[in-house]
């Protein structure tokens, strides 16, 4: 479809309320009595029809212009999760073309940046292989969005096409590699970066301490820390966001002395940074000092969020805290959070392990929203833990229907069927696992 159709197609599947707001918009011919619509066309974060009201305001008053089009779509693009934006986009794609404005690399990016921001990567394809004009900038919004829409193939494609990187492209390149798990793969981009002489900011240095935390690199990991610490990144320089995902890396890796240490050394904290913390010691067996914790950020005036709650919960349930979880559950209410399916699944779970396997089974059942298999699954390891057969064997059947190519679900009832003496329900199990032609994954784990 040629550009020129293909920006104005969305208009015709929406509503005709919104269809008639936007082409208004647009088509206005309201005078702008001398205001100076500009900067406020530059203001971020206003509605996506204020933004059409200033531009149709502009046309009034004089022919737009490229620096014009480039604030609208930078406009658009701050408010790009309502649904008169995507409508919006198409359109301001069309003003700009006829206007010719699309000559500019500076409009083609804004242009880029606003179809990346609403997920329509295939428009912005379009766009950045129209003919466009294009810059440095253009290819790493191109990677950058790739990435952050899930679609690595594309991102490696356009990455390797590229006729001049910059920092900004490895760290798209590298971030898009750590959001699709391939994190081995990260650290070598990461090393051909080096190796062409690039030195790496605070965004690169997050995304290598994440990959270094999936895979248990410690000592990559602490290497990180040192350049940090030798390159400015200490002391008054110090970047929350590089320090949080530093703590993270060192309790992912178990390595809890120096994650305090990391801790510690941070002066300007934010609840993300707290929340690293708890959730590390939960993690690593030290539930006790991570409610402590909890209840010193509480103390110290940070207002806890959702991730929050989930890191204290799960302390709970790995220090075997039952009523104290069942206290901090209740507490999300008075701080402002409705507790959510994450929250649910680890009170399932702090019953469970507690040997209170049918209240944890009435929580799951009675939450507002449907349980992950996951949450369910938490569940039938605690029935096999406290051989509960009557629980089990309805939480099974369950973890069966909802996956019935996971192997190591039939596995877990198998189990529970031959300790309680079933023979003829665990042959049933078995042979219901080959008839479906399950089979359970084996384990295995990083070691550096």
């Amino acid at each position: 479809m040629p550009p020129d159709q293909m920006a104005w197609w969305p208009l015709a599947a929406a509503p005709r309320r919104l269809r008639r707001l936007v082409v208004a918009a647009f088509l206005s011919t309201a005078p702008s009595h001398g205001c100076p619509l500009h900067a406020e066309l530059a203001r971020r974060g206003a509605p996506a029809a204020a933004s059409l009201a200033l531009y149709s305001r502009i046309r009034a008053a004089t022919p737009p212009t490229a620096y014009t089009f480039s604030l609208l779509l930078a406009a658009l693009a701050s408010s790009a999760s309502g649904g008169c934006t995507r409508l919006a986009a198409p359109v301001a794609h069309a003003h700009a073309l006829k206007c010719g404005a699309l000559a500019h690399p500076v409009v083609t990016n804004s242009l880029l940046k606003l179809y990346c921001a609403l997920g329509l990567l295939p428009h912005a394809r379009r766009v950045f292989d129209s003919g466009a004009a294009l810059d440095a900038a253009s290819w790493n919004t191109m990677v950058s969005g790739y990435g952050k829409s899930g679609d690595l193939a594309a991102a490696r494609e356009v990455f390797g096409r590229m006729p001049g990187r910059n920092l900004v492209s490895w760290s798209a390149m590298i971030d898009a590699l750590v959001r699709a798990a391939e994190f081995d793969e990260a650290l070598q981009v990461f090393d051909r970066m080096m190796g062409e002489g690039f030195k790496p900011d605070v965004v690169v240095l997050v995304s290598v301490l994440k990959a270094c935390a999936h895979l248990g690199a410690v000592e990559r990991g602490r290497w990180v820390h040192r350049y940090m610490e030798t390159e400015g990144f200490a002391g008054t320089q110090r970047n929350v966001m590089a320090e949080t995902a530093l703590v993270d890396m060192y309790c992912k890796c178990g390595c809890m002395e120096e994650a305090w240490r990391a801790f510690d050394s941070v002066r300007c904290r934010d609840v993300v940074l707290w929340n690293s913390m708890i959730g590390g010691l939960a993690m690593n067996g030290h539930g006790e000092h991570a409610l402590e914790l909890f209840q010193r950020m509480v103390g110290n005036g940070f207002v806890p969020n959702q991730s929050t709650f989930v890191a204290a919960l799960c302390a709970c349930t790995h220090s075997g805290r039952l009523e104290e979880g069942r206290e901090i559950f209740q507490s999300m209410r008075q701080h402002g959070i409705e507790p959510q399916r994450e929250h649910y699944g680890c009170l399932a779970d702090l019953l469970g392990r507690a040997g209170r396997v049918e209240e944890a089974e009435t929580v799951l059942l009675d939450m507002p929203m449907e349980p992950h298999a996951s949450q369910w699954g938490a569940l039938m390891s605690s029935c096999r833990m406290h051989n509960d057969i009557t629980v089990g064997e309805r939480v099974g059947k369950r973890l069966i229907e909802l996956e019935p190519q996971h192997g190591g679900r039939y596995a877990v009832l198998f189990n529970l069927y031959a300790v309680n003496g079933r023979w003829e329900d665990a042959r049933a199990i078995r042979q219901m696992m080959v008839e479906k032609g399950a089979k359970k994954e084996l384990g295995f784990s990083f070691m550096e």
